[in-house]
């Protein structure tokens, strides 16, 4: 789970001052928390032989507090608590769906735990720390953990890490959309997203007021201005001359152009002429459904006809836009006269600008 701070890292924010990580396990993170530099760090976990492993893991190391509570949505409630097989899929919720999809991961055993929520197990202990960073691995329970710590995301988080699905993978518990929406209204947007082909994975949200907006000087001329544009197909959203409009100049957030949902939709410029090609600019929508960019490609041609990818983002990367920075795909003088942007998957295409740079042959 060293995956989240790298992340941070590579969207040029700040290194997390405290981080609260709940659904710890054993401490596989501790390595990865230590180097990050964090001045505090805090592992929940609420299986006693895991807890017990954690804190042997812990000790000695100054400011990593292992502390052994289920986290939740209400403080002094008793829940039963299933541990599995493997116990990193025990949950305080049925196993549901989750079952059909790991038939060989059970639930052995059960605890009854009261519960507390991380609003007061900080203003009880925690205070005067700082906690810009939480991390959940808690199996369903997500929006639990949320609900309980509204002055948390109100007033100190700024990143949250969490796994997420497109179906509950347990009964009772919250999908991808829910966990999104919620955090929305506290000011977190989607920055990042991996799913798995069983449809979940994990997802960093960012509030707004924690992106440093670094803008890069262009390097000359956007050769794509202006120039003419088609795309695969059209959206019910489709303005005339649709493809058009993330040639327009103009960046607001929002797309630009928007196909219909397709298996592998596209878009593409015509330069009008052959250019040695040196970067493509990509202008992600950050005003809603940013993560459909999350299979993009890029592929050039001299003639429209034969096409060569150089770029591919590989079912991880959810492009930055007008809020941080936009997507620098940099190329090595290729020589093309189109330029098309096309995703990986079935799914909407739709972004805010593209702007392209090189220079004649």
């Amino acid at each position: 789970m060293s995956h989240p701070l790298k992340l941070l890292s590579s969207l040029r924010l700040a290194p997390p001052q405290g981080i609260i990580h709940v659904g710890a396990n054993i401490g596989q993170e501790i390595s990865a928390y230590r180097s990050s530099g964090a001045e505090i760090c805090l592992y929940f976990e609420p299986i006693p032989d895991a807890f017990e492993k954690l804190k042997a893991n812990l000790a000695n190391i100054p400011n990593h507090y292992p502390l052994q509570h289920l986290i939740s949505d209400k403080d002094d409630e008793e829940v039963v608590f299933n541990i599995t097989n493997n116990s990193l899929s025990s949950s305080m919720l049925p196993l549901g769906q989750h079952s059909v999809l790991y038939p060989n991961i059970k639930y052995v055993n059960s605890l009854k735990i009261k519960t507390i929520t991380l609003d007061s197990i900080i203003k009880q202990k925690f205070s005067s720390h700082n906690f810009d960073t939480l991390i959940m691995d808690v199996q369903g329970a997500e929006l639990k953990v949320l609900n309980g710590a509204e002055r948390l995301l109100s007033d100190r988080l700024t990143s949250v890490y969490a796994e997420v699905s497109e179906e509950a993978l347990y009964e009772g518990g919250c999908t991808f959309e829910e966990v999104t929406a919620f955090l929305k209204s506290y000011g977190f947007r989607l920055k990042n997203l991996s799913m798995n082909y069983k449809n979940w994975g994990n997802a960093l949200y960012v509030k707004n007021t924690a992106r440093k907006k670094v803008f890069p000087k262009p390097p000359g001329k956007n050769l794509a201005l202006k120039k003419p544009a088609k795309q695969s197909s059209l959206s019910k959203w489709s303005k005339p001359n649709d493809a058009l409009g993330a040639v327009k100049g103009v960046k607001n957030g929002s797309f630009g152009f928007h196909t219909a949902k397709e298996v592998n939709p596209w878009w593409q410029v015509d330069l009008l002429d052959v250019y040695k090609l040196t970067q493509v600019w990509v202008y992600n929508r950050v005003n809603a459904r940013a993560e459909r960019s999350r299979t993009l490609t890029i592929l050039l041609s001299l003639d429209g006809s034969e096409w060569k990818l150089v770029y591919a983002n590989n079912n991880n990367v959810i492009l930055g836009g007008i809020d941080t920075q936009p997507l620098i795909v940099s190329l090595d003088s290729i020589p093309a006269r189109y330029v098309r942007l096309q995703l990986a998957e079935e799914n909407c295409l739709h972004l805010d600008e593209v702007e392209v740079y090189g220079s004649p042959l």
